[in-house]
């Protein structure tokens, strides 16, 4: 796990979208989903729900996005503060 894949696991679950995500996020759709399956297979559980191109974050994953916008955001305020 990776500080790229927590902001893009973050910009995913906001967006509900893979490719308007790697839009935003200015790369591509495949390393995208690489990625959050990369972050799905090393916490061992599903973070997403897939319905064709709609996606939801599972149980699982809104109580991992609560700790991941937590920890950004305290990332960024130590980067604030060096």
């Amino acid at each position: 796990m990776n500080l790229s894949h927590l902001k893009y696991f973050q910009t995913v679950a906001r967006m509900e979208h893979y490719s308007e995500a790697a839009k935003v996020l200015y790369i591509s759709q495949p390393s995208l989903s690489s990625a959050m399956t990369k972050l799905e297979e090393e916490l061992g559980v599903e973070l997403f729900s897939k319905t064709g191109r709609n996606i939801k974050l599972t149980e699982n994953g809104k109580i991992f996005l609560d700790y991941v916008n937590e920890a950004l955001v305290v990332l960024e305020k130590g980067v604030d503060h060096v």
